[in-house]
Parts: C-alpha cells; sequence; structure tokens
C-alpha cells in the first residue's frame, strides 16, 4: 500500500529549518530570502515547517511571519547568494546534521580521513557546451567549496543505460518519518535510494529537464520521490509535493493554478532536488529573405503562411538537420526530429499560437471543469482514398483499441492510461479524464494523429504490432490526404524527405488563424536533408543553399553579423541542471552522501555563478533558472 508522504515532523538529517536558514545566510542573505517563510501569519507551521520550527517562532507575530510572496525565492548563484563564503557556510550547516565528521582544512573539503573530497562529473562528449558547463562547475566548485571535481566524457546512450536507469525494482523506506513504498517502480525511479544503477556516479550535466512550461502539473513527474515517474537521482521531497500538485490539479481556473504553483516553485528552489542553472535558448538561421519565423517557442506553429518574398506560391522551402529518422510512423514515432518530418504532411489535433495560446487544427477542445473535455472534429478532412472522410470514430477506434490496448504500446499510450473515450456524433466525442485537469491539452496527450480505422482494423484483430510498425503506408504517410501541408513524395531513410505542396490542404477552408492560411502553403515543395557535418550545414546556410539551419552558441557572433543569414533566438523549456546522485551509489568520495542533505545541494547551488556559466560558456545566450519555469512561462513566479 502507498502511504501518504506528508511533512508532520522534523527530518534531522535533511531538513534546514526557517530560522538557522536566516542564520546560516547572514545578513546578506535576508532580504533576498524575504517571504520564504514556512509559517502563516499566524506563526504556525506550514508544509514545510517542523514541530522544532513551530516551537522556535516565538509564537505569533514572530519575526519570520511574512506571507508568500511570487517572485520572492532563494536565487542562488547569483549577486548574495553566490560566492565562497555563503557556499562553505551552507556546507558546514549541513555537516552538522550529517553523523560523519567532513569539514574545511587549508581551503579544501576534506573526508572524515582528512582527504580532499573529490568527485567526477560525467558530461555529453558528443555536445561541447555539455563539456565547458563541466568544466566551468568543476572550477567553480573547487574555487568556491574546495572540491577536487574531475570532468568526464560520456556517450548519452551510455550514461542513460548504464548510469541513469535501472531495473525497477520497489521496495520501502523512511521518508520524513514514514515508511514509503514505491509501489510503481520504473526504470528511470526504480525504487527507494538503495536501488541503484549498474554504474556508480556522482555529479552530471548529460541531460537536462523539460520544464514543461505549458503544464507545470507534468513537473510532479520530477518531484514526488517514491510515486514521480522520473527519479533517478534518488530524490526524496522535504515538502508535501503530492498534496500541492493534488491542490494544483483541483484549481478552478487558471489564477487559481499560478497561486498553487508559487509555493511548488518556492519548495523546490529552497530544496535544489537538481541543482538548477540555466534555461538556454535555441539558436537557428533562416535565410533572410524568410517571412515567418518569430523569437518565441512557437515559432514555426503558423509554417503554412511563412513565405519568401512576395506572399504567392513559389520556390522551396528546405531545412538541414543532422538526425536521421529512425522511422516516420506516427504511431511509434518518439524523436522529435522525425516529429517535425511527419509533421509537413501529417497534422495533429491542435497546436499554440505566438500567444501560447491553445489554437485547433484538426478539433477543437472544450471543458467546464476540467474533467469532461469534449472533442469537435471539423468536417473537411479527408483521408487518401479509399479511407475518405475523418470522422470522430477514427479517433475513438485509434485510442481504445491501439493506443490503450495492452498489445500495442505506441508513443501515445501513456497519456490515455485511464481516460474513458465516447464518440457523441459523427464528428465529435468525448474523453473523461479520471480526475479534473484544466491544463489537459497543453500536457500534449491529447494530441492525435488522424489514422484511417480500415487501414489498422486488421492488425488490431490480429494484435499485430510488428505488422503495425511496419505498415509501409504508415510509414511512407500514403493515407493523409488533405491532412497537411505538404505530401510526403520521397522518404531517403539516410538522407531526408522530399516533398510537394498539398493544393487541397484543409487549413485554407477555416475561419482561423492568419488570413494568409486561406493561400497556403506557400511553397511549392518543401525538403529535410540529414547532414551529420555541422561545417557541411552551416556552409549550406551560408551559401543559400538551405532555409533554416541550427547554430551553434559558439559562432551566434559570426552569423548574427552576416547579412546572408537571419539569426533568430528561440526560448525552450529545458533546463540545464547540475544532476547530483543521491542513491547509495552516489558520492564516492567517503562515507555518508552529503548530496542527500538540503543545505548541501544549497551550498552547490551558491557556489556556481550563473551568470558565469551564461557568459563564459553560453555567450549571454541562455537565461538564469531559479523556479523550474522559464520567465516566459505564465506560471514563472520570478520577478525581475
Amino acid at each position: 500500500m502507498r502511504l501518504q508522504h506528508r511533512h508532520s515532523g522534523s527530518d534531522s538529517e535533511n531538513h534546514i529549518d526557517r530560522r538557522q536558514w536566516l542564520s546560516t545566510l547572514g545578513a546578506v542573505g535576508v532580504a533576498t530570502l524575504a517571504g520564504c517563510s514556512d509559517r502563516d501569519d499566524n506563526g504556525n507551521t506550514g508544509r514545510t515547517g517542523s514541530a522544532e520550527d513551530a516551537e522556535s517562532a516565538g509564537g505569533a507575530g514572530g519575526t519570520d511571519a511574512v506571507a508568500v510572496d511570487a517572485g520572492t525565492f532563494p536565487r542562488f548563484g547569483v549577486d548574495d547568494l553566490y560566492g565562497e563564503e555563503l557556499a562553505r557556510d551552507l556546507a558546514r550547516r549541513a555537516f552538522e546534521r550529517s553523523e560523519y565528521d567532513y569539514g574545511f582544512a587549508g581551503g579544501d573539503l576534506v573526508t572524515p580521513e582528512g582527504e580532499q573530497v573529490t568527485l567526477d562529473i560525467y558530461y555529453r562528449a558528443e555536445r561541447e557546451p555539455s563539456r565547458l558547463t563541466a568544466e566551468f562547475v568543476s572550477e567553480e566548485l573547487g574555487d568556491n567549496l574546495g572540491i577536487d571535481v574531475a570532468a568526464e566524457a560520456v556517450d548519452g546512450t551510455r550514461f542513460n543505460n548504464e548510469y541513469w536507469t535501472a531495473e525497477p525494482t520497489g521496495g520501502a523506506d523512511t521518508v520524513n518519518g514514514e515508511e514509503v513504498e514505491w509501489a510503481n517502480p520504473t526504470p528511470q525511479n526504480p525504487g527507494p535510494r538503495s536501488v541503484t544503477s549498474t554504474e556508480p556516479w556522482d555529479m552530471s550535466v548529460v541531460f537536462g529537464l523539460n520544464a514543461h512550461p505549458h503544464n507545470p502539473l507534468a513537473n510532479e513527474m520530477f518531484f514526488d520521490g517514491a510515486d514521480s515517474h522520473y527519479n533517478p537521482v534518488g530524490y526524496y521531497p522535504q515538502f508535501d509535493a503530492q498534496g500541492l500538485f493534488e491542490e494544483a490539479r483541483r484549481a478552478s481556473d487558471r489564477d487559481e493554478l499560478r497561486e498553487a504553483f508559487v509555493e511548488i516553485f518556492e519548495n523546490i528552489a529552497r530544496e535544489q532536488p537538481y541543482v538548477t542553472l540555466l534555461f538556454s535558448d535555441g539558436l537557428v538561421g533562416y535565410n533572410p529573405d524568410l517571412e515567418g519565423p518569430i523569437e518565441d517557442f512557437s515559432n514555426g506553429w503558423d509554417l503554412p503562411a511563412w513565405h519568401e518574398g512576395e506572399p504567392t506560391v513559389s520556390g522551396s522551402y528546405d531545412t538541414v538537420t543532422p538526425e536521421r529518422f529512425a522511422t516516420l510512423n506516427p504511431l511509434f514515432n518518439a524523436e522529435n526530429g522525425a516529429g517535425i518530418a511527419i509533421g509537413r504532411a501529417l497534422d495533429r489535433g491542435y497546436t499554440f499560437d505566438e500567444n501560447r495560446e491553445y489554437f485547433p487544427l484538426l478539433y477543437d477542445m472544450s471543458t467546464e471543469e476540467g474533467e469532461t473535455w469534449t472533442f469537435d472534429v471539423r468536417e473537411n478532412l479527408r483521408f487518401s482514398e479509399p479511407y475518405g472522410q475523418v470522422t470522430a470514430g477514427d479517433f475513438v477506434y485509434l485510442v481504445r483499441e491501439i493506443h490503450q490496448a495492452d498489445w500495442a504500446p505506441t508513443a501515445a499510450s501513456g497519456g490515455w492510461d485511464g481516460v474513458e473515450v465516447e464518440q457523441t456524433g459523427e464528428f465529435q466525442f468525448e474523453a473523461t479524464l479520471e480526475s479534473s485537469n484544466l491544463l489537459w491539452p497543453r500536457t500534449r496527450d491529447p494530441l492525435l494523429y488522424p489514422i484511417p480505422r480500415d487501414l489498422v482494423e486488421p492488425y488490431v484483430r490480429a494484435e499485430d504490432v510488428e505488422g503495425l510498425k511496419r505498415d509501409e503506408e504508415l510509414l511512407e504517410l500514403r493515407f493523409t490526404g488533405n491532412l497537411g501541408a505538404f505530401e510526403l513524395t520521397e522518404w531517403n531513410r539516410g538522407s531526408g524527405t522530399e516533398y510537394v505542396r498539398n493544393d487541397e490542404y484543409y487549413l485554407r477552408d477555416i475561419d482561423e488563424g492568419p488570413d494568409l492560411f486561406s493561400e497556403g502553403p506557400l511553397f511549392e515543395e518543401a525538403s529535410i536533408s540529414v547532414v551529420p557535418k555541422q561545417a557541411s550545414r552551416l556552409g549550406a546556410l551560408k551559401a543559400g543553399e538551405a532555409d533554416s539551419v541550427a547554430i551553434p552558441s559558439d559562432r551566434y557572433g559570426s552569423y548574427d553579423e552576416d547579412e546572408n543569414v537571419a539569426v533568430r533566438r528561440v526560448p525552450t523549456p529545458y533546463n540545464t541542471v547540475l544532476s547530483v546522485n543521491q542513491r547509495a551509489n552516489g558520492w564516492s568520495a567517503g562515507p555518508g552522501n552529503p548530496f542527500r542533505l538540503v543545505p548541501f545541494r544549497q551550498a552547490l547551488a551558491a557556489a556556481i555563478s550563473k551568470r558565469g556559466l551564461i557568459d563564459g560558456v553560453y555567450r549571454g545566450l541562455a537565461e538564469p533558472n531559479f523556479t523550474w519555469q522559464p520567465r516566459w512561462s505564465e506560471f514563472s513566479p520570478a520577478d525581475d
């Protein structure tokens, strides 16, 4: 049985209370942390406090009784919350709570045996920013905490398979004084801290994590300890993560949601489950004559209205990528690059516009309270012959018989677990969730490709998943009718895809969107070319042989000044974080594992200059991360 792990008592090993926090920080940190109180206005202990906190508060009206306010979060790594003195003070606070005698000697952080603490940090061998980030972090931890850090290169796939995941084992452990069971272990959260990966590791900058800025409810997958889907580092929350996310799910409107997330992100900023560093921009170089690209997370949502020169149908839109496509089967693809290639010829249900608002493509979605959602399918959608008109029945069959079937684990299967789907009309169906979720479209779970029932029905009857994966009509997108801006004409397995304009594109007959949708797409042809060598990709852009190519951050300046290239800084949702291994095979320096101690993770965060990292490694093309949400998210509680 899964026990609730609400915080009900002090944790002498992991919890640092509010009064001790301010004492540790001293005068330099008090102003920055105003508003981070664990108590309400009456001096009562809140979710993150303990019996010790209530006793030390001095009763109602205590000096720490400050209401939580959006933006008042510890901003580790900048200004007064960065530097050697603060980092070492926080580390000492952690060691006071440890049974092992770590400390400082001659400027070095030393083990109980008196040896300097030596740790490894892994970075992704194939990515230069990952190496530079690891080297910067190593220097900062050496200068400010006296740790000898060795940066080690590793292949990303190997790190995932041997260091980052483990056999799901389950089990139980004591968290905040209560026994907690890992009832649904996954490879990324295989069980308690005693369950470890094959290879030991200390720290890593190999992987970033998605902040889910459209839908922060999805962040629960990182922070709910035993119940989270994703917890390779073995983080045990010291706040009631499950309870706070449940409150957020029960919110009746967006304002309530934003208010609920303030407390969640305050706790995450305080506990540093992953040591947050930054959000980097994506850099894309475009043909300067191309009209359409914008510096926004929704860049590309209106591709059918993009054009070169006058807004008339002409020319070709050509992009270059380093990534080959393993499959173009819409049911089984889980790769972003292949998703873009599929998307040239086949729309999904909806997108988000430049204001990050829901925009209906194949269907509109509506709800009253977030539990039952109505899908209204456009009536001008057609598959290729012989499959005919797209109806609600095609979507309902797809969900019930494939996405929710045990024999066919598709890329979308997880998003439809526990959802009841019912057709209510020829062009309408309903989906009822297990619990209310006002942000359901923003989870992207209800994004469906249109797939003809008659095409997949033989595979469903035979429960033939391998046949479904290999079906040529699915792999080569032969069924797409008027459902995409272009028609796929060729997929060269190693070199890319080629398309021609879809003269029957349904989007020309809708009332929403830019006026140019009525003419779109405005290119006669399109292509996506796979070019592994970076120099060749960039050369194609400068020579005018490509319209869109990713730009490495170290080349930003030269391309930004090149009149033959228009460079766009496109915000991304991905956190660059320092992951610290809180499991039993973390912390190779000696006994115990200080990574498990909240104030030690705070010490790491205080030792790393976010501005130094952004300026020195990312050329200023990033923003600091404090609250797990980028500043452009409507749910970011960060102030200026």
